[in-house]
């Protein structure tokens, strides 16, 4: 048999006989379960990434989608005339759906009353995305349609119809043109995407082919065009978008919903952010668990590797017999994982079917993709490098046991494993800075946890050698394995860390987003209030039982002048600077129109100088509003005097501002001087208002300002809108529950995924900590064999193990707990955008779940040392 394999191996039938020896070796290492959980772990690592990438796919294109109904496309392009003909034969090149709107204000008249209403006239493909809803009768639910009015009908909102005195099949009068009321409007998709013209009075939407006949729309009548562009290809979109900037030098630029709505952002960007910090965490833990598992495995095949030699197989003949079988783990494990993770994507969107409102695109390959590569990579960097350490057993290890192989080199592991986590974090990252960030900080992190579990475990086993019999047992055994122990601590500490965040992580995300809209968050916006009517509007809440809020003074002004020279803004300002927010009002654009004299100044100097020079809404204040923060400098307090103004932070930074400096203000043709004293973070996304500049009391009082205020009218409520602007005709109503509905949708998809996605980075925490557990267990195997042969009880060996595992899950747990409020402060403080809170209770519950997880994990993988026989556990080891 010998002289057989010898010949064989050296033979034309070599390869032939590596492939049968190693098929061989790896039916008999399955068998043995030496490989289950290697294979279980690269299939983790598969499965939870496909499973993820799967999910994440189709969820953030539905949320896209979901969104792009707040724009009735994927993109719009607002424009005060008609679009130039050169963009719309583009788009039809491209593919694109097209579809176009057209909003002014103007008189509506019934045979009885009239009133000023928001006209919107639309085309036949109107709306790209989402739908109108519509019913028979006012204020009620309403059933959806994919269209809008047909040529020679009229829709009204709701509110319409009692001040009009209308009824079904009535006639409307607009301009010189008759419509026929055919249907109510409930809601329609871009509603809340709409300015100043949208929301002067209560909608009435028509067919484009009638405005001609209205006779209301003439040279320089105040309208506003919204094109409209849908696409199923997102690169498409973005090239779209690109050429248009190029070819019309900024003059036009494509919108989405990031740059309408600052709410459904910044619930988007935090979404993404934790579904891809999930997917980094769940891709590491499987990491680590290969890595362990590996080394354990390879360690197991020391002497088998050294009889190789005595038969005559080379040093590579034995690494080409380990390769393949890990080629052979890997398509497995690519296999079954991306099967495993289809059906993971699947059960987790069976379980949000009543949350996900919307049909899900499918994910394409990319995810199966990214799974295969994930396995390939994981092999490469975490199994590989033990495997390697194979090939230098020498034979002479058949004699003597305590020969250990010559590894290439003792950093190479490091090695490998370093530059797997930089090209897989990468990869999911997709953002060179974010993966050198995080890398650093677990590095960091990985430094610290070892010297203080090194400290830690080194007094504590002081402590525990003056105590009783097992306490000596486990302590004198914690002792001997130090460096390993060290190494364990670091490993379950890293794993606990990683699902403390992600789980404290989730929950704040979910509290701040419930916080973000209450049950009282108003829905009306009120503007274009003077001074002397707030007493009336208050006294008309109070009789209605309606909930009205505080008055903002609401006034235009820019900035002409910083320490006497002219602004230099620093890069760019970002979506923020162009996006319009509920921070008081109008887009810039709007403002521009309303002031004639910075028009042609504005656009001759381009986009950068327009963002510069445009109005701002600002406003003045004595305390500071709620969800605004201040950062730097300070407040002028209940004391305040003239001569003040407070930043907004990003503002503050794109103009290159710091604290003290001197501003020039033009205040509706009046110069203010004002001295910055503060720099504000503000919460653009709470739903109330917002503003960039805020005075100090006594700086522009004097100088005429309106007032906005904000109020939560409930449905049956709505009716009362007609006597509130009959009795305040100057004043604008913006109604907001159309966005405040898709944004609450969209919160409610975000955390079911959130949910489910720390559920399956759970799973692949659980498989590292298991494989933690089975790296040391030959040893432990070893010595609890030997204590029982020299007499050790089955309760004092138990007891001993449930002390070293207790003690090793406790300083994990807690040395996890820092890491993890550390890493919460960054992550929250510069990724979420939210306030850091200090999770007092986690300081208990992160050392007792370490000892419970670890404790049970421990003795469970152990437990047989009391069951089996010392003699066969000492054969099997051997």
């Amino acid at each position: 048999m010998t002289r057989s394999i010898e010949l064989d191996l050296s033979g034309r039938r070599s390869f032939r006989s590596l492939l049968i020896l190693a098929a061989r070796l790896l039916w008999r290492d399955w068998r043995g379960g030496e490989l289950k959980l290697l294979s279980l772990a690269l299939v983790m690592a598969v499965t939870s990434v496909t499973g993820i990438a799967l999910f994440t796919d189709r969820l953030e294109k539905a949320l896209v989608l979901e969104s792009a109904n707040m724009l009735a496309a994927d993109r719009m392009l607002r424009s005060s005339r008609p679009l130039p003909e050169e963009i719309l034969i583009e788009a039809k090149t491209l593919g694109f759906q097209t579809a176009e709107t057209l909003s002014f204000t103007s008189m509506a008249f019934s045979d009885s009353s009239n009133m000023l209403v928001s006209a919107k006239a639309v085309s036949d493909a109107y709306p790209l995305r989402g739908e109108v809803i519509i019913a028979e009768a006012p204020f009620v639910r309403g059933t959806p349609i994919a269209s809008g009015p047909s040529p020679g009908e009229a829709w009204l909102e709701s509110r319409a119809f009692p001040a009009l005195e209308l009824q079904i099949g009535d006639m409307i009068y607009i301009g010189e043109s008759t419509l026929r009321v055919s249907k109510i409007i409930i809601t329609e998709p871009d509603r809340s995407s709409g300015g100043m013209l949208d929301n002067a009075g209560p909608r009435v939407m028509l067919h484009m082919d009638d405005v001609a006949a209205t006779n209301v729309v003439q040279l320089g009548s105040r309208v506003t065009y919204r094109f409209l562009f849908a696409n199923a290809v997102p690169e498409i979109l973005d090239d779209f978008s690109l050429w248009i900037d190029q070819e019309f030098n900024s003059e036009y630029r494509l919108r989405d919903v990031r740059d309408e709505s600052a709410e459904v952002s910044e619930a988007l960007s935090r979404a993404e952010s934790f579904l891809m910090l999930g997917s980094l965490f769940a891709v590491l833990l499987a990491g680590i668990a290969i890595a362990l598992t590996a080394k354990r495995y390879s360690e197991r095949h020391y002497d088998y590797v050294a009889i190789l030699k005595t038969l005559g197989c080379t040093s590579n003949q034995i690494g080409l017999i380990y390769l393949i079988i890990q080629l052979v783990l890997v398509f497995a494990s690519i296999a079954f994982g991306s099967i495993l993770g289809w059906l993971a994507h699947a059960g987790i969107l069976e379980l949000l079917q009543t949350v996900l409102t919307v049909d899900l695109p499918s994910a394409g390959v990319r995810p199966y993709i990214v799974g295969a590569l994930t396995a390939v990579v994981c092999l490469l960097s975490f199994a590989l490098p033990p495997l390697l350490a194979l090939q230098e057993t020498p034979p002479l290890r058949v004699l003597r046991k305590d020969i250990s192989p010559q590894k290439i080199s003792d950093r190479m592991p490091y090695v490998f494993g370093l530059g797997g986590s930089v090209l897989l974090v990468l990869w999911y990252s997709n953002d060179l800075v974010i993966t050198f960030i995080l890398l650093a900080a677990v590095a960091a992190i990985a430094a610290l946890l070892s010297g203080l579990s090194y400290a830690l475990l080194k007094s504590t086993s002081s402590v525990g050698m003056k105590a009783g019999n097992s306490w000596k047992l486990a302590m004198s055994a914690a002792r001997r394995r130090r460096k390993q122990n060290v190494l364990q601590i670091m490993v379950f500490a890293i794993t606990i860390m990683s699902l403390l965040i992600l789980s404290l992580l989730r929950t704040d995300l979910i509290t701040d987003w419930q916080a973000q809209l209450p049950e009282d968050t108003p829905n009306h916006f009120m503007m274009n209030i003077s001074k002397s009517q707030i007493e009336g509007i208050e006294e008309f809440f109070d009789e209605n039982g309606i909930r009205g809020n505080e008055f903002y003074p609401l006034i235009s002004a820019r900035v002409e002048r910083v320490n006497g020279n002219d602004p230099e803004p620093q890069g760019e300002m970002g979506e923020r600077g162009e996006r319009k927010t509920l921070a008081g009002g109008a887009e810039p654009e709007e403002i521009e129109e309303d002031s004639p004299q910075l028009g042609s100044e504005v656009e001759a100097e381009g986009e950068e100088v327009r963002g510069r020079l445009s109005r701002r809404q600002v406003t003045w204040a004595a305390e500071v509003p709620p969800d605004n923060r201040i950062i730097d400098g300070e407040w002028w307090g209940e004391s305040a005097s003239p001569g003040y103004v407070s930043i907004e932070e990003e503002y503050a930074g794109w103009l290159g501002l710091e604290i003290g400096d001197s501003l020039e203000f033009e205040v509706l043709g009046q110069q203010v001087s004002a001295e910055v004293s503060s720099f504000r973070s503000v919460q653009w996304d709470n739903m109330q208002p917002n503003f960039y500049i805020i005075f100090s009391p006594g700086t522009i009082d004097d100088l005429g300002a309106t007032f906005l205020s904000t109020a939560l009218m409930e449905r049956e409520q709505k009716v009362l809108l007609n006597d509130l602007v009959r009795q305040f005709p100057t004043m604008v109503v913006i109604e907001i529950d159309g966005l405040i509905e898709q944004v609450q949708t969209i919160i409610a998809q975000v955390t079911s995924a959130i949910e489910l996605i720390f559920v399956l980075v759970l799973v692949s925490g659980a498989l590292v900590l298991l494989a933690c557990v089975n790296a040391t267990l030959d040893e432990r195997f070893y010595e609890n064999a030997i204590l029982r042969t020299l007499g050790a009880g089955r309760r004092l060996i138990l007891s001993s193990l449930i002390i070293e595992f207790a003690t090793i899950g406790v300083l994990a747990g807690f040395i996890a707990t820092v890491g993890a409020e550390a890493s919460l402060f960054y992550l929250q403080e510069r990724v979420f955008n939210q306030g850091f809170d200090w999770h007092y209770w986690v300081w208990i519950a992160g050392p007792v779940f370490g000892m419970l997880i670890i404790g049970v994990l421990g003795l469970n993988s152990t437990k047989e040392v009391v069951r089996v026989s010392p003699l066969i556990l000492l054969r099997r080891i051997s």
